[in-house]
């Protein structure tokens, strides 16, 4: 078992690994060869792309329609002197204000409590003029600036009657 031997493996060796470099060559012109279908002529893989990249969630910021006002609800604009629905202070309650203060979350004061009470002392338009400018960690108009004072006053409203 001397150099001869060796010689022997060295091209037995070095065969096999030529031959597996040919066969990966040839896996790969095949299979790019062989994929010469256009992007958008398979509707299911298309489908199936869009899927894969859609996002998980949303976040809905409106308010639900029956806490608009008719002219908005309708995406009409309102008319000079047009009487439009009463808003609905438990839906904003609901939508916005109900998850700090139904849980006292960040010290919000959960209606019916003694803190809410102590606070309900300032009236309608001391705690609407908190909650439109913000106090404590509560953000003006609790984070939604798209809500109109009347609607922040109607909310308050609605969580001094609780």
């Amino acid at each position: 078992m001397g150099e001869h031997d060796d010689r022997i493996f060295m091209k037995r060796f070095s065969g096999i690994i030529v031959g597996l470099i040919i066969v990966t060559v040839l896996i790969i012109v095949i299979a790019v060869g062989t994929d010469n279908t256009e992007p958008g002529a398979n509707p299911s893989r298309a489908a199936l792309a869009e899927e894969r990249v859609a996002p998980v969630g949303a976040v809905r910021t409106e308010l639900p329609e029956s806490a608009m006002p008719v002219a908005v609800a309708a995406n009409e604009p309102a008319a000079a002197g047009a009487e439009t629905q009463e808003i609905d202070g438990s839906a904003i309650y609901a939508t916005v204000c109900q998850a700090c203060h139904m849980t006292g979350a960040a010290g919000a004061p959960i209606p019916g409590s003694d803190a809410w009470n102590e606070r309900a002392a300032k009236g309608l338009d001391g705690l609407a003029a908190n909650a439109i400018s913000g106090i404590g960690a509560m953000p003006p108009k609790g984070g939604r600036m798209d809500l109109s004072d009347d609607e922040i006053r109607a909310a308050v409203g609605f969580m001094l009657e609780q």
